[in-house]
C-alpha cells in the first residue's frame, strides 16, 4: 500500500506540476497581451495626439497664408495707386510747364502790344531766341517733358534735327558722368 501512496503521489505531484506550468505560461501569455494592449494603447494615444498637432500647425499656417495673401493684395493696390499718382504727377508737372511757357508768351505779348508795333514783336521774339540759343531752349523744354515734334514746331527746326541735338547732348552728359 505505501508503495501505491507513493506512485500516486509521485504522479499527482507531475500533474500538480504539469499544471503549475500551464498556468503559469498562460499568465505569462495574459501578461504579454497585456503588455501587447497597453503598448498598442499607448501608441493609439501617441497618434492621435500628432494627428491633432499636426491639424492644428496646418490650421496656423493656413491663417498665415490668409493674411500674407491679404498684404500682399494691399501691397499690389498701393503699388498700382502709387504708379497712378506718379503719372498724374508727371502729367501734372509738364502741364505747368506748358502753362508757364504760355503764360511767359502771353504777358510777352502783351507788353510788346502795348508798347511797339507787330513788327517789332516779331523782333523781340528774335532776340530772346538769341538771348538763348537754340540748342539751350530745346534742351530746356525737353527736359519739361515735351515731345521732339512740339519742340521742333517751337524753334523752327526739323524733328530729326532736334533729336539729333537732344541725343548729342543726353550723350555728352553719359560720358561725362563715367
Amino acid at each position: 500500500m505505501q508503495n501505491t501512496f507513493i506512485i500516486i503521489s509521485t504522479i499527482l505531484f507531475v500533474i500538480i506540476i504539469f499544471l503549475l506550468i500551464v498556468i503559469f505560461r498562460r499568465i505569462n501569455k495574459l501578461q504579454e497581451s497585456k503588455v501587447l494592449g497597453e503598448l498598442e494603447s499607448e501608441v493609439n494615444d501617441l497618434v492621435l495626439e500628432l494627428n491633432q498637432t499636426a491639424d492644428r500647425n496646418i490650421n496656423i499656417l493656413e491663417e498665415k497664408i490668409k493674411t500674407l495673401v491679404k498684404i500682399l493684395n494691399n501691397a499690389d493696390k498701393r503699388i498700382k495707386i502709387l504708379g497712378m499718382e506718379s503719372g498724374k504727377s508727371k502729367s501734372e508737372t509738364v502741364t505747368y510747364n506748358q502753362l508757364g511757357i504760355i503764360q511767359d508768351n502771353q504777358i510777352l505779348n502783351r507788353k510788346i502790344e502795348k508798347n511797339q508795333p507787330k513788327i517789332i514783336k516779331e523782333e523781340v521774339v528774335e532776340e530772346k531766341l538769341k538771348e538763348k540759343n537754340k540748342k539751350d531752349i530745346i534742351i530746356e523744354l525737353h527736359n519739361n517733358g515735351f515731345t521732339s515734334v512740339v519742340i521742333a514746331s517751337r524753334v523752327g527746326l526739323t524733328i530729326g534735327e532736334v533729336e539729333l541735338i537732344i541725343s548729342l547732348v543726353e550723350g555728352r552728359q553719359n560720358y561725362g558722368s563715367q
